[in-house]
């Protein structure tokens, strides 16, 4: 097996460290009702996890990048005001990013999220001393299901993607993380407990129950 130095994990953010769901919900709710398009919670579930260029064409019927970006950014800032008011980790989350850190494993977020989301977050959390490297949605070419988020996060961890273990909540991410080759383990949040996950997925119901040896049997 290979040292702990050569080896990494990749987080998903949103559902997985941080607790946002309701927040990003009602962020698109807001946005829905100001622009008077109709999307649904049922929607939302069902788009959880990509990219939000991904999400508005077929929501709010434009394919203009500009204004996809327009949308876009309103619905983050809405979110980031929520987020700013309550910021809370899932249970187990931040324990065990640090027990990872201390093995000495090397660790990255992979997050459909903008990058200023996450930087929101990183110091909401004090993360930033206990990551190696962060890949936003805006940085890879295609977002989740497609792997190059978690491929990006890999190779900037200079870490092969065989010896990398994905921490996912949605399928998108799950999917993302298998067809980069990657073990995952998806601990489903609130808007994704009812899903059925693929097999190759390690399922656990909360992070509080994962130790390293955990993500070490997994390689």
């Amino acid at each position: 097996m290979p040292a702990a130095g050569t080896r990494g994990v990749i987080w998903d953010l949103d559902g997985v460290i941080i607790d946002s769901g309701e927040q990003h919900w009602q962020a698109w709710k807001a946005l829905a009702a100001e622009t008077h398009v109709t999307f649904t919670e049922a929607d939302f579930r069902r788009t959880f996890g990509q990219r939000n260029s991904d999400i508005i064409p077929p929501y709010w019927h434009t394919h203009d990048p500009d204004e996809i970006k327009r949308l876009a950014d309103h619905k983050e800032s809405i979110y980031r005001e929520m987020l700013k008011k309550d910021a809370r980790a899932l249970p187990g989350a931040m324990g065990l990013i640090r027990a990872l850190h201390e093995a000495g494993w090397k660790q990255a977020l992979g997050s459909s999220a903008p990058l200023e989301n996450i930087q929101l977050i990183l110091d909401l959390l004090d993360l930033r001393l206990l990551l190696d490297a962060v890949v936003s949605g805006e940085e890879a070419p295609r977002g989740k299901p497609a792997p190059d988020i978690f491929l990006e996060a890999a190779r900037r961890l200079n870490v092969p993607s065989c010896d990398c273990v994905v921490i996912e909540d949605s399928l998108p991410g799950c999917q993302a993380a298998i067809d980069a080759g990657m073990a995952v383990i998806v601990c489903p949040s609130p808007m994704t407990t009812h899903l059925d996950f693929p097999v190759a997925a390690h399922r656990v119901s909360s992070l509080a129950d994962v130790c390293v040896g955990d993500v070490e049997s997994l390689l």
